[in-house]
Formats: C-alpha cells, structure tokens, sequence
C-alpha cells in the first residue's frame, strides 16, 4: 500500500475554476428547522420544538452541482424536480450559486424530493440533535421521453468546448436509469469526456466506463458481500484491497476512489501506479454529509482540469475534510480551500506564493466573503526581529495579510549590487514559514503601486518611518474606502546593521 502526500500548488486549486461540469443525477431539497425544546407536548408523549430558524439548501446532485459553483466551476445541473413550491425554492436557491438550471427536467406527476429535519439546538454550535426527519418523494423511474430529452441537452453541453467533465450522481431516486446511464457514458467516451460516478445501486455494472467510480467503504462492502460472500481479511489494508479489486472487476470502471471515513481515501485503477492511500484531513468533525458530494465534484473539476487521478483524490480528500468541519450539506469557497492547505502540519508552504493572476482571483473570492485583507511590501533580505514584530502587527490589522516581495533585479536597484544576500525564492520560503503571512507575491517592479491597484487591499500598512503622503498605493487604496496604517517599528533592527556587524566580525 502505498501512502503519499503530494503538495497541491495554488495553481491545480486556481485550475478548478476553468472547467464546466454536468451533473445528471438525483436532486433533493434540504430544509431544516432549528428550535429550543422545553417541554413535552400534553397531546402525546413528543418534544415540542419552538422554531428559531429555517433554512433550505440543495441536496444530492444538487449539493454536487453547489460545490462546482462555489470554487468557482461551470455547474450545469440536470435532473428531476416536480411542479411544485418546493421545485420553486429550490431553483431560486441553486440560481443563487450560480448554477445553471436549463436542464432541470420537470415532473407534472412526481413531486420534488424533499428531506425535511427537525432539530433542537443550533447547528451552527455544537449540541444539535435531530428529532426527527420528514421525506417527500416517488422513486418511479422517468420515462423514455424523458431520458431522450436528458440525452439532448448532454449533447448540447458537448458541442461547447472547454475543460469538461461529466458527473453521475446516483441517489437511487428513480432519474438515473440504466438505459439512461450507460448512453450518458457512451457519448461522454464520443467526446474523450472523463465519466466521474457516485454509485448508489449494488448492480455496479450499469455503471461500467467511468473513468472513476467513487463508492464509500459501506458501499464497497456491501458488494463484497455479494460478490464474494464469506470474505475474511487479517487486516483492515487486505480488506479494502480486495474490496477495490472486486468493485473495479465487478463495475467495469476504469478508476476507483473509495471514501474510507476517518481512514482517509484510497484510489486504485488503470490510471494509477499501485495504490493510494491518503489520510483523511478533517481538521474536525461536525456532520459528515454532504461530503461525498464534495469529494466527487473536486474528482470531476481536478480530471476536467488536466489533473492526475492521484491529484485529484488528493484534493478531494482535503475539500471533504473540510466540509465534514460543517454542519448539514455545505459547499466550500476558493479562499476556505487554500486556507485548509495552510493550516495543515507541513514544513515547507508552497501554497503561500501566488503569482499575481492567481492572487488577484483569491482576493475577488475573499472580497465576496467579506474578508478584509491587509498589504505590505518590502526587500525582507534578512529577516530578523524588527521584520517579525511588524508582520505580526500588521496581521492584526484585518483577516489576512499579503506579503508584496521585491524581486532580486529590484532589491539591487534599491539596496546596491551585492544585495539581496538571499534569493526571492529564499526569502519568499522563510516568510512562508511564518503564521502572520497569508499569501506571498514577487514583483519586478521598483514600486508595488500594480500589485496594489491589482489586488485592491482594504488596508495598506507601511512603518512609522513613512508618510501618508510619501506611502506608494496610499492614494489609491483611500480612493476605493481602505485604510493606511502607520505602524511604530523595533528601533536598532535593520538588515543592512545585521551585514555590518557580521563583516566586523569576519
């Protein structure tokens, strides 16, 4: 078994972004109600909930289809929904992430499927429990006309061009037919489109052609089971080994994912050397649905994408581990994602240097989230003590900090020909390995004022040592609502001091 932990650049995360998917499955409406219990009802022996708060979000394809548009993806969702109220509420939420909804395909006889929760507490804290769950839905299957009117707009999605991908997301609701899967799969093979597949149904054949199949452990083993009854193992690798072997034999699948819970993820196939076994990094554990949805929409935009499948099961198991951090089906944002890479237990943050075409997308994505983000700049040569205190002060001042780092070529114009004493890439590690810097980006230019105008920062700090007046990007940065900050520097720290007394000392 082979255990590997890939670095994910900024640039496969910013990738996600240029690709259109199409999901064809089983969409279901999520609502939930959150109350206080306080009493026991006098009419029978139940809580009587006090509702404080509602909510409704996609579910099933349609949670799929939300994590596509929320890092910024295509999302072209096609599936059943009824001609109903609920139909209506789910629509004008789906258009809210930006997901295309012209390949809804509309029921006048079965109604949108409906999971309604009742909980006490507050979902959003710790100690929520559910009460009780209420379904409204018809598994019938749809019907040829419908099937060929699904067939159609597949086949219009492919005439555009673009970093494509198709999703199969089975939810055992009646849209996903066998006829209906395997034609999907044949036009996607037509058109060289990676077929990324949740199966639900323990007839896996009907699936056969993905590029990637993506079961849980459950799933697996419940084939297993009928495939091979009777199976022993001497340990819990053994056992998911053969597990993959029967599910890739059994499917006719290219590739297989598997979701392991709190084993992390493993993928084997065609397409990979060996086998992958990634450990899971959930960072904590609030709810764990939804985060299958996460894990193959990251599957489908990562092989869209270019990506290996090693890649993007490496992806996908950090985008799940963030999501089971939420509670109920949840969707995780461009920002949220590089900020997880960030927070993991690695030496070396390569995530933290952005070119600025991909920082100027992370900036547009914080903005949307309300983050205020905080600029500086500077040669950063040495780095000592003086530069720490004001990086740390200059966090503080909002909810991120973005580094400006003068190339070689301008630090020399600036500072003389035998400076810098350390590359960019040198310094840009070392300011790396400090919490206080978000995000790092080098720029060959004598002023950072393009980075600013680019970035649109809500604060730009400089050192006491300067003025409003006399501070490159001040004016520009006041022109748009931020602020300049001002802030007192260590006295007797400077690189150029730490060089003189290290050549007195020579």
């Amino acid at each position: 078994m082979i255990k590997m932990e890939r670095h994910s650049t900024p640039e496969d995360v910013l990738s996600l972004k240029n690709t259109r998917i199409f999901i064809a499955g089983d969409i279901i409406l999520d609502t939930y109600i959150e109350g206080k219990v306080s009493r026991i009802s006098p009419e029978a022996p139940v809580p009587v909930v006090l509702e404080t708060h509602r909510k409704a979000v996609p579910g099933g394809a349609g949670n799929v289809a939300a994590n596509v548009a929320s890092m910024g993806g295509a999302a072209f969702l096609c599936g059943r929904v009824g001609n109903d109220s609920e139909a209506n509420v789910l629509k004008g939420i789906l258009e809210d992430f930006g997901i295309d909804i012209h390949s809804l395909i509309i029921s006048k006889e079965i109604p949108t499927t409906t999971k309604m929760r009742i909980v006490s507490g507050n979902m959003l804290t710790s100690g929520a429990q559910q009460i009780v769950r209420v379904d409204k839905e018809k598994n019938e299957q749809i019907s040829q006309e419908e099937e060929n009117r699904v067939l159609d707009l597949y086949e219009n999605f492919l005439k555009f061009g673009g970093n494509r991908c198709l999703i199969i997301s089975d939810y055992g609701k009646g849209f996903l037919t066998k006829t209906l899967i395997r034609s999907l799969i044949k036009l996607s093979k037509q058109y060289h489109i990676p077929v990324v597949t949740d199966p639900k149904s323990e007839d896996v054949f009907r699936y056969a052609g993905s590029t990637v199949i993506k079961p849980n452990l459950n799933e697996g083993r419940s084939v297993l089971k009928v495939i091979k009854p009777g199976s022993l193992f001497t340990n819990f690798d053994e056992e998911i080994n053969t597990i993959a072997d029967c599910y890739l034999e059994t499917s006719g699948s290219e590739n297989l994912v598997m979701s392991l819970s709190e084993h992390g993820v493993m993928c084997k196939g065609k397409n990979i050397d060996g086998t992958l076994k990634i450990n899971t990094h959930a960072l904590q554990v609030s709810d764990v649905s939804g985060a299958g949805d996460t894990l193959i929409s990251f599957l489908a935009m990562s092989l869209a994408a270019g990506l290996s499948i090693e890649r993007a099961t490496e992806l996908g198991n950090i985008a799940a581990g963030i999501a089971c951090g939420k509670a109920g089906t949840a969707t995780i944002s461009l920002s949220e994602f590089l900020e997880a890479l960030k927070m993991r237990n690695e030496a070396i943050h390569p995530e933290k240097l952005m070119s600025l075409d991909s920082l100027t997308q992370i900036s547009q994505d914080l903005k949307i989230q309300n983050k205020r983000s905080v600029f500086t700049n500077g040669c950063f040569d040495i780095l000592h003590a003086g530069h720490v205190d004001y990086l740390q002060k200059a966090r503080s001042r909002g909810d991120l900090l973005i580094v400006g780092l003068n190339s070689d070529s301008s630090v020399s114009k600036l500072k003389g020909p035998s400076r810098p004493v350390q590359t960019s890439s040198d310094r840009a590690a070392i300011l790396a390995s400090l919490a206080c810097v978000d995000y790092i980006v080098i720029f060959e230019e004598d002023t950072p004022i393009e980075l600013i105008k680019a970035l649109k920062p809500n604060i730009l700090v400089k050192g006491a040592d300067y003025t409003i007046e006399n501070t490159i990007g001040a004016k520009e940065v006041l022109s748009w609502g931020g602020s300049v900050e001002l802030i007192s520097l260590l006295p007797g720290r400077s690189t150029t001091s730490i060089i003189q007394k290290a050549q007195i000392g020579g």
